[in-house]
């Protein structure tokens, strides 16, 4: 979701935060790369994309430990995303600050979500509803500090895993774990798993996410930025005005990006 902040570092003793917050303490891990090929919690694309079954997805590390991952996006990564997708770089630019202040990972390196407690209450059938009020409801809402998400996905996941995951939105373009095939995934563990290791990975979710959607993609193409955020957000946009926010933030970047070009043709 839109404009949230989510506050400082959770690692080590440098900020730990009260027991309110469902902290505790991490240990940090290395970067994905060659040293960690052998790894469970750094596997193959292939492997995590398409072969392993969902339970051989350990996605503990989301509550014992700091990450690592490969944070930032390229001028030639969005050009590549935006030449998929036949729309303008400054259109996805939007979209990316708009979803998350243009931040894809949190002060301990997971993922950014916002958890939503009436996706796990449909789910689970409301049969959590009465013991665990403040992640099952029929009521949209109560999201509660943001430093508090971590907490609710974990109480969630201890109840039921899978509706957990596909109770949050995910990264710097907060994909609905429920959206996990959709944006190109076998299994919402395998998504995870993705979100959890690079922001790349985040940019070709969000790629086969709109494109799975004509009527996502027509809109984001046509610059429709009302219609791109009912079917990106839902029908709740207009509350907190996102179709406005993605106009600006659009106009911000098509301007940058005229300046730059101004500015390197210059003799």
């Amino acid at each position: 979701m839109a404009n949230f902040r989510i506050p400082g570092p959770l690692c080590a003793t440098r900020h730990l935060w009260s027991i309110d917050d469902g902290t505790l303490p991490r240990c940090s891990t290395p970067r994905p790369g060659s040293i960690c090929a052998s790894s469970d919690n750094y596997p193959t694309p292939v492997s995590w994309q398409q072969r392993r079954p969902p339970h051989a997805i350990d996605l503990e590390f989301l509550f014992r430990e700091c990450r690592n991952p490969e944070r930032g996006l390229s001028a030639a990564d969005y050009a590549a995303a935006a030449d998929q997708l036949k729309v303008d770089v400054a259109a996805i630019q939007a979209i990316a600050e708009v979803e998350t202040s243009g931040h894809a990972f949190d002060e301990s390196g997971r993922p950014r979500i916002l958890f939503e407690r009436h996706y796990f209450h449909r789910y689970t059938a409301a049969k959590y509803d009465v013991e665990h009020p403040g992640i099952s409801s029929a009521k949209q809402g109560g999201y509660g500090k943001f430093s508090a998400q971590y907490a609710k996905l974990e109480e969630a996941y201890r109840l039921a895993p899978e509706a957990a995951l596909r109770s949050a939105s995910w990264g710097r373009f907060q994909i609905m774990g429920d959206n996990f095939k959709a944006a190109g995934y076998t299994s919402v563990e395998a998504f995870v798993l993705a979100m959890s290791q690079s922001e790349s990975e985040h940019l070709k979710a969000f790629t086969h996410f709109v494109m799975s959607n004509k009527t996502m993609l027509s809109a984001l193409r046509e610059h429709d930025w009302a219609r791109f955020a009912k079917a990106y957000n839902g029908p709740g946009y207009l509350k907190n005005a996102y179709d406005t926010k993605l106009r600006d933030a659009h106009r911000r970047y098509v301007a940058l990006a005229a300046q730059n070009t101004a500015g390197s043709n210059l003799p």
